[in-house]
């Protein structure tokens, strides 16, 4: 139905409320649709009246009473809309009609339908001044909190001057609109008749209670007032054994109890439930939803505010009841399993009291803890659920690791990356080798579950995998090996054929040998299982291959390969010239020089053959190498100073002229800078140091001359001290050169630092 339309003919009309198009219910006078208030969204039952000339003073009557009554047990009036014959409406609280087809299943609890009777006794009881004369199937209703209300106040009236000809005229009128017979033009009997006969309604002939059967019939008879007639029930031993009847009146009234009250009635629902759990089941919807489980949730976080409050401060509080937050919340996590109804602040009551420390609160929340992962939710679970979780993988008591290890699958889809293949796999990693069978053996269990959302990067997964059913492989108890056979045998399919043959076959192998029968014949399964599979692939291996790379090789006859010993001696002979020319190769010259004169003195020299130096003019020598040292000074170069390092060569840094011959000298000594052009350095080969003798020299640093850059033909004027070296030079070159000659010439007559020494090339460029 539009109803906007209905509005429109309404200046300014705004209709607080959202309704729904489609009726939920209907009789001959009114139709229900569900709807929320704008303002806040409550949850409201608008009841649209079927407004006819016929039913016009009945509808009327009807809004008129629902807005000046408010008696317990009746609809909750919230505004009622009688401007417009077209939009006459009753908005009430929420409410459903009573689910008579579903009567059958309620009768299984008769505790449910006899409280349901005791809540339509009390409201008659307020109505005892009035007469309703409505009291029938259709007028009773289900609020959210599962309590039995009435609705329909076409016929209400004030017993106080009602005139019975006017009431029975609309009584009349109403029964024939509704389309039912009318019980009683009384206005004394009618409602005690509707009453009775709602009541066999409801229990059957065959369910009524036998102490209630004679007051039942009685009533229906019209012999007894409402208010009798409640009070001979009261005293019955049906309604006295019915627990469910006292604890409604005080569940009714936990509102304004104090804590202890509280505690005392939810004691009793306690009681009630561990004694028989079937009292709570196949109540009117809502009972437990909107009634029991919210008023459960409070008191439990209160016990659980002051269990938090008590452990922090380590002092006592005086609301001593820490002893029944367990009972209390075993109670609530099954009756709101068991409806799937969770109210508004249960995730928060649940995250709280994963925070306890008490391993019966812990325990009691991981056996349920499956069915509330869909109200959590996944971003509840893994950030705040998940961190109190892990922790009982690590307690010191065994129960409680097992059950946290047997909960992990229910809470790995809503985990993190970081968390499953990281944190989660670390905690698995140490309980696998747990002191307790069953934990290795669960442990095993998990992973096997676990692995096919694990991570597949980098190949993680299967070395996780291996290096798991490897380790249980090795357990000194059958159990955790058959379980590990077991993971292996559901995680073929996880791995592939180069993991297969490079790691999972060497697992599977020790299976082989153990000593347990049962685990070799598992693992021989296994190991044929994995074999096929690699054969499998081979034999596609062999089909996908290109002719052109298949070409078949000889068989190899590996017992006879290289034995023939003709062939063997040309390889040999062939290997040993091979070998003798490498060493060609890679040898040195070893050729003697004609005069040790025209080679080039090493830089660094030995240390060796330094004995009996002696002081001739500031120079000291003992080797044929002094005469390039002494024309190294006359040239009035600058070198460094020698040190003598006790069996190690000596470094010596050689400036650009060192390297000059004898024949060098003969040029004109006057001009110091008669430098040289550079020309490739000799070098000694090994014969040749061999050959040599051990020299051993000594300069003492002269006064330095001022050098000209190299190759330099400019005349510079010297300093005094360089004109005086270089004339002392020249003195003692004569004296020098002939002894080193004569010395050189007994050692080795063939070799001559003479030789060849007008042939130097130097010569020509100076």
């Amino acid at each position: 139905m539009n109803f906007s339309s209905i509005f429109k003919s309404i200046s300014n009309f705004q209709f607080p409320y959202t309704i729904q198009e489609t009726a939920t219910n209907e009789t001959a006078l009114w139709q229900s649709f569900d709807g929320t208030r704008k303002a806040d969204s409550l949850p409201v039952t608008a009841f649209k009246a079927k407004r006819t000339p016929e039913n016009a003073s009945l509808i009327l009557n009807a809004v008129h009473k629902a807005k000046i009554l408010k008696i317990p047990g009746l609809c909750t009036v919230l505004e009622t809309f009688d401007s417009d014959p077209q939009s006459t409406f009753i908005v009430t609280e929420r409410v459903v009609p009573f689910p008579w087809d579903d009567l059958r299943c309620l009768s299984q609890n008769k505790f449910g339908i006899e409280l349901g009777i005791s809540q339509l006794l009390t409201t008659l009881g307020f109505l005892n001044n009035f007469v309703l004369g409505t009291l029938s199937k259709d007028s009773v209703y289900i609020n959210g909190k599962g309590e039995w209300v009435l609705f329909g106040l076409e016929l209400f009236s004030s017993k106080e001057g009602l005139s019975a000809f006017e009431f029975a005229s609309k009584a009349r009128t109403y029964y024939e609109l509704v389309g039912s017979q009318l019980p009683s033009e009384d206005p004394n009997t009618i409602d005690s008749i509707k009453l009775g006969l709602l009541i066999k309604d409801l229990m059957g002939p065959s369910s009524l209670p036998k102490d209630w059967a004679v007051n039942v019939n009685m009533i229906v008879e019209g012999r007894m007032t409402i208010e009798s007639f409640r009070k001979r029930l009261e005293n019955t031993e049906t309604w006295r054994s019915n627990p469910l009847i006292n604890f409604y009146q005080d569940l009714k009234e936990l509102h304004i109890k104090d804590p202890q009250g509280k505690l005392t009635v939810m004691s009793n629902l306690e009681n009630l439930y561990l004694e028989s759990r079937e009292i709570f089941r196949n109540l009117t919807p809502g009972m437990i939803e909107n009634f029991i489980i919210p008023e459960l949730c409070d008191i439990i976080k209160l016990l659980i505010s002051q269990t938090v409050a008590s452990t922090s401060s380590h002092v006592a509080t005086d609301f001593k009841a820490s002893h029944k937050l367990v009972p209390f919340l075993a109670i609530i996590l099954d009756l709101t399993s068991e409806t799937s109804t969770f109210p508004i602040g249960f995730n928060d009551l649940i995250t709280q009291s994963f925070k306890l420390t008490d391993r019966q609160v812990r325990f009691l929340l991981l056996i349920y803890l499956p069915k509330l992962i869909e109200p959590l939710g996944k971003s509840e679970v893994s950030g705040k659920i998940y961190p109190h979780f892990s922790q009982g993988l690590t307690d010191s008591d065994a129960t409680l690791r097992l059950q946290t290890l047997k909960t992990i699958p229910c809470i790995v889809p809503c985990l993190t990356e970081r968390q499953l293949n990281n944190e989660l796999l670390r905690f698995l990693a140490k309980t696998q080798v747990d002191s307790d069978i069953e934990i290795r053996t669960w442990t095993v269990i998990i992973i096997t579950k676990i692995s096919t959302i694990l991570s597949t990067s980098v190949g993680n997964r299967s070395n996780i995998l291996a290096t798991a059913f490897t380790k249980s492989l090795k357990d000194p108890q059958v159990k955790p090996r058959l379980a590990a056979l077991y993971g292996l045998e559901k995680s073929i399919e996880l791995f592939d054929v180069n993991t297969i043959a490079n790691k999972i076959l060497t697992v599977i192998a020790p299976g082989l040998l153990d000593k347990s029968p049962l685990v070799r014949e598992k693992a021989k399964m296994l190991f044929e299982m994995y074999l096929n599979k690699l054969e499998k692939e081979a034999q596609l291996i062999q089909a996908s291959d290109d002719s052109s790379n298949s070409k078949d090789m000889k068989e190899i006859d590996f017992d006879n390969y290289g034995c023939d010993e003709e062939d063997l001696n040309k390889e040999d002979n062939l290997l040993a010239a091979q070998f003798l020319n490498n060493l060609r190769l890679n040898s040195p010259l070893a050729t003697l020089p004609n005069s040790l004169a025209d080679n080039e003195v090493e830089s660094t020299w030995d240390d060796n053959g330094w004995d009996g130096i002696g002081d001739t003019n500031d120079f000291t020598t003992n080797s044929t190498t002094e005469p390039s040292r002494e024309r190294a000074n006359r040239m009035g170069t600058t070198t460094t100073n020698t040190q003598e390092v006790s069996g190690k060569p000596v470094k010596i840094n050689k400036s650009w002229n060192e390297e000059l011959n004898d024949n060098d000298w003969l040029q004109d000594e006057s001009d110091p800078w008669n430098v040289p052009e550079d020309h490739p350095t000799l070098k000694v080969s090994v014969l040749e140091k061999k050959v040599a003798p051990s020299v051993k020299l000594s300069i003492k640093k002269k006064k330095a001359t001022i050098l000209a850059p190299r190759g330099s033909r400019t005349n510079v004027a010297t300093t005094a001290a360089a004109s005086k070296a270089s004339t002392s030079n020249k003195t003692t070159r004569s004296g020098i050169s002939s002894n080193v000659h004569s010395q050189v010439t007994k050692k080795a007559s063939s070799d001559s630092w003479d030789d060849g020494a007008d042939a130097d090339p130097w010569d020509a460029d100076w």
